[in-house]
């Protein structure tokens, strides 16, 4: 019985049964088998979700060689795709038909199946997550039937199938709206966390795609400002032997390694966070000009494995909320840094999206594993964190931990009763649902 574990080491499964179907025929096999001895299943992807929403003791089933593109629609700008083509495979082939995804999170090793599934997002008060992009959905159903679902012949079916969180049936593929391709100019620059919260709202109108690093326990944080251009030849000069050299000191050896040790030495002298943040604030807080190719910019080096909440705030509520997150962190000493601030708009293709009905601002936290290590001294804020963006009518991330359970959702989504009710019509059996999902979905 092999383990199975989530990208951060957080979460794990023993699956009695892992299959990695290679066809219809044999998923359809395998479902059937699942109905007679009454299994519970789960589909997993890259496994980047720092949660367990993915994990079956009982079967797991990885989509990986559903990883076709079906069709690429240079006209209409629309994509179909299998479940489990990953994000990187569509950023390195869509700009050979001068296409690219509309919006993308930092990640690029996801399916997307989980992407849709879960609403990833990614920053852009003027775009939504990548749910609201989907036009079609091919899904397979536990008993074996495929059926390709659109908005016209269900409304409310199909708004419950762009973020169904796995729980409808096994995704086969999906039809994509996607953007002609564009590049992005950013414009990085360090900006007072004071300061932000003041003309947040100048901040997140004023160009396509804004995003903010706040480092706590400072008022020092970095603006990113990312507006789409037109797609140009960019001067990829090879660099000379110094200039690597260079690199390789800033970027992987103080930004990764030095880090990395440092975070390890405050899991036993927890004042030390304060310290490393105010140092890596002075560091990484520079001016940036640049221009590439959009995915190059949207994505970006998580690097090592950490723990994470994520929150989706109203808008209107975000200083609000920021400002409280402020004040909570004078009581912790150990409140790593970045805090990343991200802005969508409001949807109505999703039911289940965090930012169905609201224009929304993301506050997502980390805690760094170093090394791997298995620790808890982020567990008192990231409590507090909840229970701060929940006082703000906050909706988790569904990729990653929270305490909220069926009746706190029932709150703040107005269609839950609704997705509830289609959801059951298709998994009345609950198979689809695992020990994270119960808590979510059962009294």
């Amino acid at each position: 019985m092999s383990v199975h574990w989530n990208w951060a080491r957080t979460f794990y499964c023993r699956p009695r049964l892992y299959v990695e179907p290679k066809s219809i025929d044999s998923l359809r096999t395998l479902l059937n088998e699942i109905n007679e001895t009454k299994s519970k299943v789960r589909v997993i992807g890259c496994g980047h979700s720092p949660s367990s929403l993915s994990m079956s003791n009982e079967v797991l089933i990885s989509m990986k060689y559903f990883n076709k593109i079906l069709e690429i629609d240079e006209i209409n700008h629309e994509i179909h795709c299998e479940s489990g083509v990953l994000i990187r495979a569509l950023n390195d082939i869509l700009p050979q038909h001068n296409l690219s995804l509309t919006v993308q999170g930092s990640v690029n090793e996801l399916t997307i199946g989980g992407v849709i599934s879960t609403a990833t997002h990614g920053s852009g008060i003027k775009y939504g997550s990548i749910s609201s992009y989907v036009r079609a959905i091919t899904l397979m159903k536990l008993n074996g039937d495929i059926k390709e679902y659109y908005l016209d012949d269900d409304e409310d079916l199909f708004r419950c199938l762009t973020c169904s969180l796995g729980t409808f049936g096994i995704i086969i593929s999906v039809r994509l709206q996607v953007s002609p391709l564009f590049y992005l100019e950013l414009n990085q620059k360090p900006l007072e966390f004071h300061t932000f919260l003041n003309t947040l709202s100048i901040h997140y109108s004023s160009s396509d795609h804004f995003r903010y690093m706040w480092y706590p326990h400072t008022n020092s944080g970095i603006a990113y400002h990312l507006n789409r251009v037109n797609p140009r030849l960019i001067n990829n000069k090879k660099k000379s032997i110094f200039s690597r050299i260079i690199s390789w000191f800033s970027n992987s050896l103080i930004g990764h390694h030095l880090l990395e040790l440092l975070f390890y030495f405050s899991l036993y002298f927890p004042s030390l966070v304060r310290r490393i943040n105010r140092m890596y604030a002075k560091l990484e807080g520079k001016t940036l000009h640049k221009i590439d190719r959009c995915d190059k910019l949207f994505n970006f080096d998580c690097l090592f494995r950490q723990y994470a909440s994520e929150w989706a705030i109203p808008l209107d509520q975000a200083v609000s909320c920021l400002t409280e997150l402020e004040q909570s962190m004078e009581q912790y000493k150990n409140v790593h840094f970045p805090i990343e601030i991200r802005f969508s708009k409001d949807e109505d293709l999703s039911y289940l999206s965090p930012a169905y009905g609201r224009k929304t601002c993301w506050i997502n936290t980390v805690a760094y594993r170093p090394y791997g290590k298995i620790h808890y001294q982020h567990r008192p804020f990231f409590q507090a964190f909840e229970h701060i963006c929940h006082k703000y009518n906050g909706r988790p991330h569904w990729a990653k931990e929270h305490p909220l359970k069926n009746e706190d959702f029932a709150q703040l989504y107005p269609k839950w009763n609704l997705f509830k009710e289609k959801r059951e019509e298709f998994d009345p059996n609950n198979f689809l649902i695992n020990d994270c999902l119960k808590n979510v979905f059962l009294n």
